[in-house]
């Protein structure tokens, strides 16, 4: 049985240009990924495994460091700048139902996503 997806969204104003952000984008995730799509400025990535999470689980680390998620992004023009949208969804797969440590565990992995994000682009 599918389960909502756990899902947040953000937006990240960068004073680096749109093309060299996408750029940098792309490497960023190509280290954590070879399977990286972008098209422009605009992409998206799967991270982590559903293997890896089906047999450690969100209460072991290497489950919760390996949470199978998907990542878009898409970058514009902002003055000298860019703005960067950035959506994160969880990508688990089948399940008959969810506990409350896989939410928190996609939530505290989003939110340590979205802080390394903004350090390395902002």
């Amino acid at each position: 049985m599918p389960l909502d997806p756990v899902q947040q969204d953000f937006d990240l104003k960068s004073t680096i240009a749109p093309d060299d952000l996408a750029g940098r984008v792309f490497d960023h995730f190509h280290g954590a990924s070879r399977q990286v799509a972008t098209n422009g400025r605009v992409g998206s990535v799967n991270l982590g495994s559903r293997l890896a999470y089906r047999a450690f689980g969100a209460l072991m680390k290497a489950g919760r460091k390996r949470l199978p998620m998907i990542v878009n992004w898409s970058i514009t023009e902002d003055g000298a700048g860019s703005q960067v949208h950035v959506s994160l969804k969880s990508d688990e797969g089948d399940y008959a139902f969810a506990t409350r440590w896989h939410y928190q565990a996609y939530e505290a992995r989003f939110a340590q996503l979205e802080t390394d994000f903004r350090r390395r682009f902002a």
